[in-house]
């Protein structure tokens, strides 16, 4: 910690100096007997606080704390001073003194001056980290927000905001579900948010609502902080799981020529992130209705009760990929008997990206009733 310290007298400056490197071995403490020679040093050096005698003549404590606050506008100043009143406490307020300590006889006054100034440094480069990671956070590309534990966004940065449609201010203080559907919003606080509390991470995929309406499939990852923040980033994948590009690959034009078929997409977690006509016209779900969705969505009731679903994905999870002969739900509620096929994807480190799922309708003439 580097302290300046003035004080006209050179004596009383220079055993000021050694009592407080003696209290605390981090100081390092530069003296001045003058104010134009301790703006000079604070124009040289990297100062973390400054203790400055009031009575000096050319330029008083009050003069040179205006002088200072001119270059560094939040640096620590504490007026140690001998001359002590009211009047000139109440000035040393209004200038902006961050603390006024009167001289006493004796050494103890020292231990209480080190105290002050680790203190005040401390918090002194607490802020001013602060202040760099919102500046840092501000000018990011990346969609960034901060969310409080009751759930409330107490930061978004312009990226963020303007990837959703929003203003800044629009979504400071706005519960983190204003971005979210019903079922997205559930997973979130019933799944996702659990994990990052208990694994103070987690990244994937989710599918969230712009102020318009419409949704955007995003690669989100939430981060868990000391203080119970919840640090979010996001970033748009929406092109990358629909049919918004015009770039498309040759298995892309097969699926989309899949006129017979229903082909879409679920991440690691089974939640729909692409979707083709041949599944519009098959179940009756247009894409931005079921971005989203949990593959369960598509499943009878007596189904869930067994967690058929479930277990379709960990058995292609686990074998590569399952077939499965059974009843679908459509939007409009009608069932058709299908054949469905899952298939899981890997990365090249082995772990699991996501789903591939192909539905036609099955040779079966009678739905169970």
């Amino acid at each position: 910690m580097k302290i300046l310290h003035l004080d006209d007298e050179p004596d009383f400056a220079d055993l000021t100096a050694q009592f407080l490197e003696q209290e605390n071995e981090r100081f390092e403490v530069q003296t001045a007997t003058s104010g134009t020679d301790g703006i000079a040093i604070l124009r040289a050096e990297d100062i973390d606080c400054i203790v400055s005698d009031y009575d000096m003549p050319v330029m008083d404590g009050l003069e040179f704390l205006a002088a200072v606050r001119e270059e560094s506008p939040d640096l620590p100043f504490i007026l140690f001073t001998g001359k002590g009143s009211e009047e000139i406490a109440s000035e040393a307020i209004t200038a902006g003194v961050t603390e006024y300590i009167q001289k006493e006889h004796g050494t103890e006054q020292y231990a209480i001056l080190a105290n002050r100034i680790t203190n005040l440094v401390e918090r002194y480069r607490a802020v001013r980290t602060i202040d760099r990671s919102y500046r840092a956070m501000k000018t990011a590309s990346e969609g960034i927000s901060l969310i409080d534990p009751d759930g409330t966004f107490s930061y978004v940065n312009p990226a963020f905001a303007d990837l959703f449609g929003y203003e800044q201010d629009e979504l400071a203080g706005e519960p983190w579900t204003v971005l979210y559907h019903d079922d997205e919003a559930d997973r979130l606080e019933n799944d996702i948010i659990p994990a990052v509390k208990e694994n103070e991470y987690w990244s994937g995929e989710t599918v969230r609502l712009m102020k318009d309406g419409d949704r955007l499939v995003t690669n989100h990852r939430l981060a868990h902080a000391d203080d119970g923040v919840i640090v979010c980033t996001a970033r748009d994948i929406t092109p990358e799981r629909t049919q918004l590009t015009r770039q498309s690959t040759q298995f892309d034009v097969l699926i989309d020529a899949m006129d017979d078929h229903a082909f879409f997409t679920l991440d690691h977690e089974g939640y729909v992130t692409r979707w083709n006509d041949g599944a519009r016209r098959f179940t009756g779900y247009d894409v931005d209705e079921i971005l989203g969705a949990h593959v369960s969505t598509f499943f009878e009731e007596s189904d869930l009760a067994n967690s058929l679903p479930e277990q379709l994905l960990d058995t292609a999870k686990t074998d590569g990929t399952v077939s499965h002969e059974g009843l679908q739900i459509r939007q409009d509620g009608t069932r058709c008997w299908t054949d469905m096929a899952l298939s899981a994807s890997f990365d090249e480190s082995g772990a699991l990206r996501g789903y591939g799922i192909i539905l036609k309708e099955a040779d079966r003439q009678q739905i169970p009733q």
